[in-house]
């Protein structure tokens, strides 16, 4: 029988905030909390300790339980067990016993096992696995495929949950979006969601991850029985959808810097879409957010004044003082710490340097002690070569009358305005580039427990937001005082003009290209405090990281909406973004152009080294040019160093070098496209630092052989000449001996006729069958224990 029917995931309210990363549905959930919840540890402050009496089910049947739904290996021993309070969804505290196990060999901790058991039903709801034993090493490529592990992915849900089988939906997204793994260290994370007639509802679900052995490594379950799905709703059809959202999507224009970018931050214009959901009866924009007003217009049409230059070089006292008369202190709050910070920006040579500030007014106890207590605190950022405050906070400790509802009586309207003339005031420079961003409605019930107007300023250069840029001021509402503020204006140098860009109809068709439409239940905004999903509130509560306020609307009714959603493609891509300018698709970490579809040529079709070519291609190691790869041309230098560092990285990003970096070969320098690879190599040992390194250059077999070694680790080893078997006609030619033995000995590369051919030039076909081979052989002979977290 068939056990899981198939669909595929509908993201949650996530989907909705998605921008320029797109993410998989159950990574977006742990974001807002949903999935969180059934993750959190023993040791976190999202569980207290209960009263064992308040659980149904006992530590001995726990522990029955757990064996029941994990088979450990016999050498794992029982470590410790308590039980907690989960503080889950619809303000239940469930009990949960939180068992661990390991493995220990003398003093050294081979493996560790954790297991939670919900205290009232005794359902598996999280299990995680980190087996660190150096004797279990991943093979490559891994011994079980993407359908074999949903398959030992089904099975495991068979056995540690029967009852839900038949409400699950399997979720294909990563399925589709998944690339062949270059680690045998991988993860398949196998997705279900909770099917509600068939129809996906990814708030609840279930995750497997199966690594490449076959094992089950981890499980997290998350359910909640007292949602209210949305009935009598008959939804458009998925072709009317679709030319809803190309009706109704909008995009906007903002100045992006690569984080991680080669040389200087160059910001680059993109389009930004903000994903949106449809109303799935009416096909109107269902928005579960209160909307931000303020418009694009700037404060002023023209600065007030200029923007600071940096040459004042604040003294201590200066930037206390500059604190204290901005924000009117009183010499009751008495200065607690004021350090000095000086950072060099390696890429530009520049210095900036600020003064970080605390205050700390004291109050005494009004019960017969009559004590000295803790009391209200400040801290104050001050830049201080330019005097501008670029971060104030004022904390209050919570009181007894913290949970009454707070009456208000300051406007958002007057807030506004106090805090646009404080703006104003505090950056004078700025003002034709800053624009009100603020939330004006609320509930009533989120009235009552809300203390401050949250009011921002988005920093906007002829019509062209820059990204992460602006400033946030939050208004008393009881008293009008300014309680929070913060400044986030760089000193890039934006252009003054917007610059020639694509139509926004192109623009658009690109960005609907990465995003299917598809209908699912998300949470209506009765879910939200504020602008806060209820969950994650939740869990912010149990964590102290907000107090207990909102108690009332804990009660509310959590009610699912049937929407069409736009959910990602590329689940599992790092972030990008979509330049407006070529309309080309850039990383966001490196800016580099990049391809979001599989890569396709026409010239490998029945090629001897057809897979590893298109494994190669799918990192997009190699270079394609109209649609080819010329898999038997000669590969250049550059490209063979870039193909073999990417494989050692498992394909993954993050090889990348700011300006900081000295270009370690003269004709490779920063604003090369293989600088970060040849960059990274070095790192790694595989070059040696020189005058040139000729990436257009070929390169023979005896250097491929050469990096190769290094990459294994075995370099040291080729100075031993007699320890090497030298069978091969044309040993005398090679001068490394050792280096053309290793890959000979291990099959890495192969004899031709009986000659090693050490000065023969490699081909694209022969290095990618090469280092498809070395990821094998690398993966028998490492040493470094797997983790899986």
């Amino acid at each position: 029988m068939k056990l899981l029917k198939q669909a595929s995931t509908v993201v949650l309210a996530s989907t909705l905030l998605l921008t320029v990363a797109p993410m998989g549905a159950w990574a977006a959930q742990n974001v807002y909390g949903t999935a969180t919840a059934g993750m959190i540890s023993p040791a976190n402050p999202g569980q207290a300790e209960i009263p064992a009496q308040d659980a149904k089910i006992t530590k001995e049947q726990a522990l029955e339980y757990a064996k029941t739904y994990i088979t450990l290996p016999a050498d794992y021993v029982l470590q410790s067990i308590s039980l907690n309070a989960f503080y889950g969804q619809n303000g239940q505290n469930v009990p949960t016993w939180n068992i661990s196990y390991s493995k220990k060999v003398k003093d050294r901790f081979y493996g560790s096992a954790n297991i939670a058991i919900n205290g009232l039903d005794g359902t598996l709801t999280s299990y995680h696995l980190n087996d660190n034993d150096p004797e279990h090493k991943p093979s490559y490529p891994p011994k079980v495929d993407f359908q074999a592990a949903k398959e030992l992915a089904a099975a495991f849900v068979t056995k540690v949950n029967p009852s839900k089988q038949k409400e699950l939906l399997y979720d294909d997204s990563v399925e589709k979006a998944l690339r062949t793994p270059l680690d045998g260290n991988y993860q398949y994370n196998i997705r279900y969601d909770r099917s509600v007639g068939g129809v996906p509802y990814s708030g609840n679900g279930l995750n497997v991850n199966i690594n490449g052995e076959g094992q089950v490594t981890s499980y997290w379950y998350n359910w909640d029985d007292k949602v209210v799905f949305e009935k009598g709703s008959t939804p458009i059809s998925k072709e009317k959808a679709d030319q809803l959202f190309r009706e109704k999507l909008e995009l906007a224009l903002q100045y992006q810097i690569p984080y991680n970018a080669q040389g200087k931050h160059t910001p680059i214009i993109s389009y930004n879409m903000n994903t949106l959901a449809l109303d799935a009866a009416t096909g109107e924009v269902w928005q579960p957010f209160p909307n931000l007003s303020g418009g694009n217009k700037p404060l002023t049409d023209k600065p007030l004044g200029t923007k600071p230059s940096a040459t004042l070089n604040l003294t201590k006292e200066e930037a206390v003082k500059k604190v204290t008369t901005t924000f009117n202190l009183s010499s009751e709050y008495k200065l607690q710490e004021a350090s000095y910070n000086e950072t060099k920006n390696e890429e530009t040579g520049e210095t900036s340097s600020s003064w970080n500030m605390s205050w700390t007014k004291t109050t005494t106890d009004t019960s017969a002690s009559g004590k000295m207590v803790a009391g209200n605190n400040v801290w104050a950022s001050v830049n201080s070569k330019t005097g501008v405050i670029t971060n104030f906070n004022y904390y209050v400790p919570y009181s007894g009358d913290n949970d009454k509802p707070i009456e208000g009586k300051v406007s958002i309207d007057d807030a506004i305005a106090k805090s646009t003339e404080f703006v104003k005031a505090q950056l004078p420079g700025y003002t034709d580039q800053l624009v009100l961003n603020v939330q004006k409605e609320y509930s009533e019930d989120t009235l009552k427990q809300m203390r401050t107007w949250e009011i921002s300023y988005k920093r906007v250069i002829d019509g062209v937001a820059a990204a992460n840029e602006e400033v946030r001021v939050s208004i008393d509402r009881v008293t009008g005082a300014i309680s929070n503020y913060y400044g986030s204006l760089s000193e890039v140098a934006y252009p003054a003009q917007k610059p020639e860009v694509i139509s926004v109809d192109k623009a658009k068709a690109l960005w609907l290209a990465q995003f299917d439409v598809k209908l699912g239940y998300v949470l209506e905004s009765n879910g939200y405090i504020g602008a806060v999903p209820i969950e994650k509130y939740r869990l912010m509560v149990a964590s102290g990281e907000v107090p207990p306020a909102a108690a009332v609307n804990e009660k509310a009714e959590l009610k699912a909406k049937l929407v069409y959603s736009l959910v990602p493609k590329n689940v599992n891509r790092d972030s990008f973004l979509l330049d407006a300018v070529s309309g080309q698709w850039r990383s966001a970490q490196s800016g580099e152009v990049i391809s979001l579809d599989k890569v396709i040529v026409s010239d490998i079709d029945k090629h001897w080294a057809q897979n590893e070519l298109q494994l190669m291609l799918d990192y997009q190691a190699l270079d394609v040019k109209d649609g080819k790869v010329n898999p038997d041309q000669t590969i250049k230098r550059g490209e063979l160093v870039k193909m073999l560092v990417i494989a050692m990285n498992g394909g993954g990003g993050g090889i990348y070098y700011g300006a900081e970096r000295a270009a370690s070969f003269a004709d490779v320098g920063n604003g090369s496209k293989y600088f970060a690879y040849v960059e990274n190599a070095v790192d790694r040992g595989l070059l040696d630092v020189g005058k040139e390194f000729n990436p257009e250059a070929t390169m023979n077999r005896e250097e491929m052989a050469q990096l190769i070694v290094k990459a294994l680790g075995y370099h040291s080893l080729t100075k031993f000449d007699e320890v090497f078997n030298k069978d091969f006609l044309d040993a005398g030619k090679v001068s490394n001996v050792g280096d053309a033995a290793i890959v000979l000995g291990l099959k890495i590369m192969t004899l031709n006729g009986g000659n090693f051919a050490p000065q023969e030039e490699v081909t694209k076909a022969q290095a990618a069958s090469a280092f498809y081979r070395f990821l094998q052989t690398r993966a028998e002979l490492q040493d470094k224990p797997r983790y899986y977290y």
